[in-house]
């Protein structure tokens, strides 16, 4: 067998497992107000469990009903009638093979009030720097008596994910929520028998791991979510790590290793700058000081490095989370030796964006995710009967377009002006980092393969001879233009393009390079240029990448300050001469100059309206999708595609 490591059957506890792959905890703001969960969600881990993985961890689900939670939605296991709730997905999980575990959580210093009732955070310890990134009161530090209450709740939400059905529990004691602040000198300043030593940082974990143990019987399984490393000033590193797993280890069937606090979010869930396997080091460290099973988090995207990480002796099991929200079939397409139709998470961080932002979740590749009751292929309405569809565009927009009316039964026929398939993600995948965008678009054409998808390639889609497939729709998905600003010089020879950039037209060495736009295309060129050239980013707001989510924006940001590049905000360009940007200041109007050898232009794309005029008056059922509606990512495209589309 190609991936005879992890195909394996596994055993953590007297649990046996189906193979090595874990979908691991992450939060899908899916269920009910109260705690419960709702069809949506149970049929979102269906989905998982029909797509092979061994065992799924759901979302961190919340053991006090009156403290600790870190999302207004967010599961519970605190109250006698979660028992039946958490029952439905354990169900729904059980159906199809795969086993599931609890994973119970408390936020501590990091569950905000406005999702605790309005009711001050509890923590370790007071800092000045409590609640990072959040602007609310300073946490109050826990009382004995609080230590105690919260054990009695792990305890009997333990039992109640028993009684529920679940295979075991993880305790989370990771990612700077309560119990890994005790852990952590970095948010533990205690004095008392809970503070100071390994031993009495461990204290409430090891209560907690102990009383479920001692409650729930040696059948069920209790294994610990636990850091190899922090990765902030003061707190555990990867040797404090490895100590801290080897004095717990005889508490648990097993850890979950993961790393990062909030002060440290980018390695918590990492963007696209991090690379496949980067965990590997601190993983192994605790791997080769314990004897318990370890299942691993390692922003693993490919099948191979999964086997590998196996291979390695890294770890005994392979967590993932995005790349099972990406593609619930990730382990049935790898069995069936179809790799290239799995849609491999970009590390986008549009998932975590949407649940911070109090939303559904979303996934820019799967815009099924989270919406399996609305979008689910079991939902479609076939009614095609082969007629013909025209989809204008073969970027991600268009393909999805085209694979969805496919599915329902229409015979789409994609349109595209150029060469190859893709649209402006190829011009994107040639950003630093970025490469699992190229690896996106092959996905896609492979998708378009397997379902015979008619594609013209070098063909404009004009209105004679779209007219001439006789379609019962037209799907525009053809993209946007570049914004170009009419000012003086923009013609010059010194004035280029992000296409003439990013695809290699031209290269440049040694130069000054003056890029025009701080949006994330302006500061991703800047990002490619930089090794090479003298960089500076223009942006007329008074802060650039203000569309990039968080911890993508900062990682970015720190590897462009690393790079020497220069950030040149509220200003705008006003002309190009030979040598320099013409720059106007926004709060005087002054004009600078700013010297420049090369200009690139990064301003961003619109849609062509002449051109959506001239379809909608020549054909009865025309929808724009993608950037063609309006300048987007691809989770725009994928997301309009399904929306557009689905009930045409």
């Amino acid at each position: 067998m190609k991936y005879e490591k992890l195909f394996e059957p596994g055993k953590i506890g007297r649990v046996e497992l189906r193979n090595r792959v874990v979908m691991t905890a992450m939060g899908t703001h899916m269920g009910d107000w109260n705690g419960s969960t709702n069809d949506g969600q149970i049929r979102f881990y269906e989905e998982r469990a029909k797509g092979g993985c061994g065992l799924i961890i759901p979302e961190f689900t919340s053991v006090d009903g009156e403290s600790g939670h870190c999302d207004m939605i967010q599961l519970g296991l605190y109250d006698k009638r979660h028992i039946k709730s958490f029952e439905l997905i354990c169900e729904a999980v059980h159906c199809h093979g795969a086993k599931i575990f609890a994973q119970l959580h408390h936020g501590g210093r990091e569950a905000p009030p406005a999702c605790n009732g309005g009711k001050q955070a509890m923590a370790p310890s007071v800092e000045l720097n409590s609640v990072v990134g959040r602007e609310t009161i300073l946490p109050r530090e826990m009382t004995v008596e609080d230590i105690d209450r919260l054990v009695g709740l792990y305890i009997q939400a333990g039992l109640n994910a028993q009684l529920a059905g679940a295979d075991g529990v993880e305790i989370h004691g990771a990612h700077g929520y309560l119990l890994q602040q005790f852990l952590s000198p970095y948010t533990n300043k205690r004095t008392d028998e809970y503070g100071g030593s390994v031993e009495n940082r461990c204290r409430f974990m090891v209560r907690i791991l102990k009383g479920i143990r001692d409650a729930a019987g040696p059948a069920f399984v209790v294994g610990a979510r636990i850091n190899g490393n922090d990765f902030v000033e003061g707190g555990n590193d990867q040797e404090a790590c490895v100590e801290i797993a080897k004095y717990l280890e005889p508490y648990v069937d097993y850890f979950n290793v993961s790393c990062g606090v909030y002060a440290s979010a980018s390695t918590m869930i990492e963007p696209y700058y991090y690379p496949e396997s980067w965990r590997t080091e601190f993983i192994k460290a605790i791997k080769d000081n314990v004897k318990v099973p370890i299942i691993a988090v390692n922003s693993i995207k490919h099948p191979q490095a999964a086997e590998q990480q196996l291979q390695d002796g890294v770890s005994d099991f392979v967590g993932m989370a995005r790349m099972h929200i990406a593609d619930p079939d990730i382990v049935k397409k790898t069995r069936a030796g179809r790799e290239d139709l799995i849609r491999k998470c970009l590390g986008c961080m549009n998932c975590n964006k949407s649940i911070v932002a109090g939303q559904n979740l979303h996934c820019a590749l799967n815009p099924v995710a989270g919406r399996e009751l609305r979008f689910g292929d079991d939902m479609l309405i076939k009614n095609g009967g082969g007629r013909k569809v025209a989809v204008i565009g073969g970027g991600p927009a268009g393909m999805q377009a085209a694979l969805l009316m496919k599915k329902r039964g229409f015979e789409p026929v994609i349109f595209e002006k150029s060469d190859a398939l893709g649209g402006s993600t190829i011009l994107a995948s040639k950003a630093p980092c970025k490469q699992l965008a190229q690896e996106f678009v092959d996905t896609q054409i492979a998708e378009m393969e397997e379902y015979g998808v008619e594609v013209r390639l070098n063909t404009a889609a004009t209105v004679d001879n779209v007219r001439a497939l006789e379609p019962y729709c037209v799907v525009v998905a053809c993209g946007g233009e570049q914004i170009v600003p009419q000012i003086p010089g923009i013609d010059g020879e010194n004035v280029y393009y992000i296409d003439d950039v990013l695809l290699g037209k031209v290269k440049f060495s040694g130069k000054k390079i003056a890029v025009i736009g701080g949006g994330h295309v302006g500061l991703e060129a800047a990002h490619f240029l930089c090794a090479d050239n003298r960089v500076t980013v223009v942006e007329m707001q008074k802060e650039v990448g203000t569309s990039i989510y968080r911890t993508a924006r900062f990682k970015l940001l720190a590897l462009l300050e690393e790079s020497g590049v220069e950030l040149l905000t509220e200003h705008a360009i006003a002309g190009v001469e030979d040598g320099q940007a013409v720059l106007k200041k926004m709060d005087t109007g002054e004009t600078v100059h700013l010297p420049a050898e090369v200009v690139v232009m990064a301003l961003g794309n619109r849609p062509d309206r002449t051109y959506e005029d001239e379809l909608r008056a020549a054909f009865e059922h025309v929808v724009i999708i993608g950037d063609a509606a309006k300048a987007g990512t691809i989770a725009d495209a994928t997301r309009t595609a399904y929306e557009s589309c689905f009930y045409l």
